[in-house]
């Protein structure tokens, strides 16, 4: 199973070049240039360029947030924002850093969840 990558970077260049560099490492990359087309929310992960002049990256952050998908941030200079790789990275730094995201999300999303369940515990009527 691959993984499907959305991409918002405002130079169409970059983006093409992430595109073409992902796919020889058997992932679905899909390229957007605004949030009006929902596909992107069909994706494992984001990568967002930080400085994007189309989609602000504070409006992808909080896209993505809202609902549950991972985002990283792809910059020429340090940002406030973690996960970050920055420019200019290799595909195999681009790929560690992607799965490295993953399982760092889905770990926080399983404590989340089991935190929630062990609170609605504390309400079970005991014998």
């Amino acid at each position: 199973m691959s993984l499907t990558v959305a991409i918002f970077e405002d130079d169409k260049d970059v983006a093409d070049l992430l595109k073409e560099m992902m796919e020889t490492k058997d992932f679905n990359v899909m390229t957007f240039y605004n949030l009006k087309d929902m596909n992107w929310q069909n994706c494992d992960i984001v990568l967002g360029d930080y400085k994007n002049k189309i989609v602000a990256f504070k409006t992808l952050q909080s896209e993505c947030s809202k609902r549950n998908i991972p985002l990283l941030a792809i910059s020429g200079d340090n940002t406030d924002h973690l996960p970050q790789l920055l420019k200019p990275f290799s595909i195999e730094e681009l790929q560690s850093t992607i799965l490295e995201t993953l399982v760092h999300f889905k770990r926080n999303v399983l404590k989340h969840h089991e935190a929630i369940s062990e609170n609605s515990n504390l309400f079970k009527k005991t014998s």
